[in-house]
């Protein structure tokens, strides 16, 4: 049994960028386990599964359902799904709503910058956030991102300052 269960579904902290097309492109394997595996070498109990390797633009009801089911049958209490940052948000909730009893902390983090290959990435700061909190906060469903952890349907993307901050119509 491992400690922490991280589900990989990509987005552009897997990204890489291509020099012939001059965009960012998804690997054809998730970098985060090797990323992870070279910084946190005393960290033996993470298990990864990778569910799909997309842009989080094309997220669909049929992958977030094999993420709560890939939750359900874990036996981790501290789950992290690596997603891309559009649709973070909706991912977040879809599971809050079809998962509303779990004895598990689950986050979802991701990056605004690929991972690997660009030394200013977020990926890296926010992965290792979202371990430290995936062990401490409550059982419930949240976003990590830029120091901070959301629940659930409080949380939006500011893409006029490309960082995640609170949704305000939703913060009772």
């Amino acid at each position: 049994m491992s400690d922490i269960h991280i589900i990989l579904t990509g987005g552009t902290i897997d990204k890489r960028y291509d020099p012939l097309t001059e965009k960012p492109e998804l690997h054809s394997k998730a970098i985060t386990p090797h990323y992870l595996e070279a910084i946190i070498k005393a960290h033996p109990d993470i298990e990864y599964e990778t569910l799909a390797l997309i842009d989080s633009t094309a997220m669909t009801e049929k992958v977030r359902k094999k993420i709560i089911l890939s939750v359900k049958e874990s036996d981790a209490k501290s789950i992290i799904i690596v997603h891309g940052t559009s649709t973070m948000e909706e991912t977040a909730q879809y599971i809050h709503k079809n998962l509303p009893k779990t004895d598990k902390t689950i986050i979802l983090t991701g990056a605004m910058i690929p991972l690997k290959e660009f030394a200013m990435s977020d990926g890296g700061f926010n992965l290792g956030y979202a371990i430290a909190q995936a062990q401490n906060a409550a059982v419930g469903v949240y976003v990590a991102m830029n120091a901070h952890l959301f629940k659930a349907g409080e949380v939006t993307k500011n893409t006029d300052i490309g960082r995640f901050e609170y949704n305000l119509e939703q913060v009772k």
